[in-house]
C-alpha cells in the first residue's frame, strides 16, 4: 500500500464504454445485483485506497498463475466477472475507469477537494477514490430500479403472483340488518283486496257462488311487530379496458320484487335466495359521457316519489355530463329506453292466432344542472324529467268463453306483471255468460291499469354551510301525471273502475276519486352523504301521493307500505360509529288521500355496513 495521491480523471474512450456495454450485455439479474451491492456495500470503498496490481491487467495466459486477490471488493468481483466469461477484459477495464471518472464527477459536485492537485499514481497502483454516502445511496437506488423492473417485466422476482387480470376486480358491497313493525289503525278498511296478488295467482273468480276460496286481501288492522330481515348486495366491476367496464351485482329478496332486496328471516331456518341484481357493460367513449346497456342502476336524478332506491333497470342508459366555464356550473342530460314486459311469442298458447307484439316500454330523458362556486360553499341542483311508458294500460279483451274451458283471453298479457297499491284498476276480461247457467256462472279475471302513464318531474335540491363540517339539505320533488283523463276512463261503460272509490261505514260504494298529482320536501342536517366514524345526520320530510300520480309499482315499498294514493311525514336518523358502518332509524307515519281509511305506521331500526 502506498501514500494516496490525487489523480486527474480521464475520460472514457467511445471504445471502452462500447465495450462496457457490449461486455455488461450478458450479465444476469443476480450478477447485476451483486455488482451493486458491492459497489454501495463494500468497506473497501469507505476510504481513498490502492491496490497493488498491474494497471490494466492483461487477461492471464494459459497455465499462468491467476493475478493476486485485491484488498477491493469491486475489483475482485470484475475479475470474477471476467473469469466466468461473463464481462471482457475490455468491458472490466472501461467499467473500472467508469467508477473512477464518476466518483470524481461525485466528490466535486459534493464540495470535496478536488482530485486533480492528487499526483498521479506510481505504475502498477491502482487507486480507487472515495465514493460519498449520498452517491452510493443512489447508485443502490438505481441498481434497485433496474433489477425490479427487469424482474417485473420477466415474472422471475414474484414467482406465484396473481395474473394481471385479478388487478382490473374491484369488489363492492354492503349489508343490512333491520327490525321492522308495522302498526295499523283500528279504523281502517276491511276487507281490502289485495289486486297485486289477485294478479299474481290469477285469474281469479270474482263470483262468490263459484269460488269457494274467495278474493285475497291486504291485513289492514293487524300490528305486525320485531320482523327480522336482511339485505346483502355484493358484486365486482371489471376494468376490461380504456372506456370499457362490466359490472354485475347479486343480491338477497323474499320473492323477485323490483323495489326491494329485503328478505325476511325465519321460514323454519331455510336457505335464502339469491337473485341477479345488476349485470351491465359500461362504454365510455368520450370523457364526459357513458352508454350502459343491461340491467343497470337508476341513473337518473330522482327521489323514492317516483322510483324506489332499490329499483333497477333493464335496458340501455346513456348520460352526457359537461363543465361551463370555470365558475362552478354544470350541465347534465340522462335518456334511455327500457323494456318492460314482452308477449310471449306463443301467446295464446290455446289459439292458432297469436297475438301482435305490444312490448310494454318505459322511455325516459332528463336534463339538469348542478352550480357549486367551490368544494365547500353552497350548491344547488335541479333537474326536469319526462317519463313516457308506452303500452302500459290494460286492454278489453275480445269476447271469452272461459267455460268453455279456454284458459287464456286476448288481453291477458295487458295486465301488469307487478303492482303495489293506488292505481285505478278495471277488470280486463271480457266474459261470455255460460248459456248452461247463464245467472249463475265463473268469472276467472284479470285486472289492468285504467289509465295511461306520462310522467313530467321537476326535482331540485341546494345545500348549504352550517358549522364546521355540517351542512343543511332541501331537496323537492313535483310530478304530474299528463295522460290523467278520468273523464275517459268513466265514459267506457265496458271498463268501469273497480278502485278509488269512496265507501260509507255502512258498505255503500260513494264517487270515484283520483289525481294526478304528487309532491314531497325533504331537508337534512349533518352530514349529507356520511362514510366516516362520527359523522351523523337527521332528516324529516311529507309525501303527498294522488292514485295515479305515478305508477305504484316503481314508487317508495315502505312509505304506506308501497304505492300510491298516501300521505304522510317521514323522520330518520343515521350515526356511523365507524368508518362505514352505521345505526339508523326510521319513522314513516302515512294515511289515505282518497277514499276508505288505510292509515299504516312503519318502524324500522338497522344496522349497516358496505364495502
Amino acid at each position: 500500500m502506498t501514500k494516496a495521491n490525487p489523480i486527474r480523471p480521464t475520460p472514457t474512450s467511445p471504445d471502452r464504454a462500447n465495450a462496457a456495454a457490449k461486455g455488461c450485455n450478458t450479465m444476469n439479474p443476480s450478477m447485476l445485483a451483486a455488482l451493486g451491492l458491492a459497489l454501495v456495500a463494500g468497506p473497501a470503498l469507505a476510504q481513498s485506497e490502492t491496490i497493488a496490481t498491474a494497471s490494466p491487467t492483461p487477461p492471464p495466459a494459459a497455465g499462468a498463475a491467476s493475478p493476486p486477490p485485491s484488498e477491493s471488493m469491486v475489483i475482485n468481483l470484475i475479475r470474477l466477472l471476467v473469469k466466468q466469461g461473463v464481462i471482457t477484459q475490455d468491458a472490466a477495464d472501461a467499467l473500472r475507469q467508469q467508477a473512477e471518472d464518476e466518483a470524481q464527477q461525485a466528490r466535486a459536485a459534493a464540495g470535496a477537494p478536488s482530485l486533480t492537485a492528487v499526483a498521479p499514481a506510481p505504475d502498477g497502483v491502482i487507486r480507487v477514490p472515495y465514493v460519498p454516502q449520498v452517491v452510493r445511496n443512489q447508485i443502490k437506488e438505481d441498481i434497485k430500479k433496474d433489477v425490479m423492473a427487469q424482474a417485473q417485466a420477466e415474472g422471475w422476482a414474484s414467482p406465484g403472483a396473481f395474473p394481471d387480470w385479478i388487478s382490473r376486480i374491484q369488489w363492492f358491497g354492503d349489508f343490512r340488518f333491520r327490525d321492522q313493525f308495522n302498526f295499523y289503525s283500528n279504523n281502517n278498511i276491511s276487507p281490502y283486496i289485495d289486486y297485486a296478488t289477485f294478479n299474481a295467482n290469477g285469474p281469479i273468480d270474482i263470483n262468490a257462488n263459484t269460488n269457494p276460496n274467495g278474493l285475497p286481501f291486504l291485513d289492514t288492522r293487524q300490528n305486525r311487530i320485531n320482523q327480522l330481515s336482511l339485505r346483502a348486495r355484493f358484486g365486482m366491476n371489471v376494468k376490461v379496458f380504456d372506456g370499457v367496464a362490466a359490472t354485475v351485482r347479486l343480491a338477497t329478496g323474499s320473492d323477485n320484487s323490483p323495489v326491494s332486496t329485503t328478505q325476511l328471516l325465519g321460514g323454519g331456518l331455510g336457505k335464502k335466495n339469491i337473485w341477479l341484481d345488476q349485470a351491465y357493460i359500461t362504454l365510455t367513449p368520450t370523457y364526459w359521457s357513458t352508454v350502459s346497456l343491461g340491467r343497470t342502476p337508476n341513473l337518473f336524478m330522482h327521489t323514492d316519489l317516483v322510483f324506489d332506491d332499490n329499483l333497477n333497470f333493464d335496458g340501455v342508459t346513456a348520460t352526457a355530463t359537461r363543465q361551463i366555464g370555470d365558475q362552478g356550473l354544470k350541465l347534465f342530460g340522462t335518456a334511455g329506453a327500457f323494456p318492460l314486459d314482452y308477449v310471449s311469442s306463443n301467446f295464446p298458447t290455446n289459439n292458432g292466432v297469436k297475438a301482435p307484439d305490444s312490448t310494454k316500454w318505459l322511455y325516459a330523458i332528463q336534463i339538469g344542472a348542478q352550480f357549486q362556486p367551490d368544494a365547500l360553499s353552497w350548491s344547488a341542483k335541479g333537474a326536469v324529467s319526462f317519463y313516457d311508458y308506452q303500452n302500459i294500460r290494460g286492454r278489453l279483451s275480445a269476447p271469452c268463453d272461459t267455460f268453455d274451458n279456454i284458459k287464456q283471453c286476448s288481453t291477458d298479457s295487458s295486465r301488469p306483471s307487478f303492482m303495489q297499491k293506488g292505481n285505478t284498476l278495471f277488470l280486463i276480461r271480457d266474459i261470455t255468460p255460460n248459456p248452461g247457467s247463464p245467472l249463475n256462472y265463473a268469472r276467472p279475471q284479470f285486472v289492468g291499469l285504467s289509465y295511461d302513464y306520462r310522467l313530467i318531474d321537476v326535482t331540485g335540491e341546494v345545500e348549504i354551510p352550517l358549522f364546521g363540517p355540517t351542512r343543511g339539505q332541501l331537496q323537492a320533488d313535483y310530478v304530474r301525471n299528463l295522460a290523467y283523463s278520468p273523464t275517459n276512463v268513466l265514459a267506457n261503460a265496458l271498463t268501469p273502475p273497480i278502485t278509488n272509490f269512496d265507501i260509507s261505514p255502512d258498505g255503500s260504494v260513494g264517487a270515484y276519486r283520483s289525481g294526478p298529482n304528487g309532491w314531497m320536501i325533504k331537508a337534512t342536517v349533518g352530514y349529507p352523504r356520511p362514510v366516516a366514524k362520527g359523522e351523523w345526520n337527521l332528516a324529516a320530510g311529507y309525501k303527498y301521493i294522488e292514485p295515479d300520480a305515478v305508477l305504484d309499482a316503481f314508487n317508495d315499498h315502505d312509505f304506506h307500505l308501497g304505492g300510491t294514493n298516501a300521505k304522510g311525514y317521514f323522520l330518520s336518523a343515521n350515526y356511523y360509529f365507524a368508518n362505514n358502518t352505521w345505526l339508523s332509524g326510521r319513522w314513516l307515519s302515512a294515511t289515505e288521500v282518497f277514499g276508505p281509511p288505510l292509515a299504516i305506521d312503519v318502524l324500522q331500526l338497522e344496522l349497516n355496513t358496505k364495502f
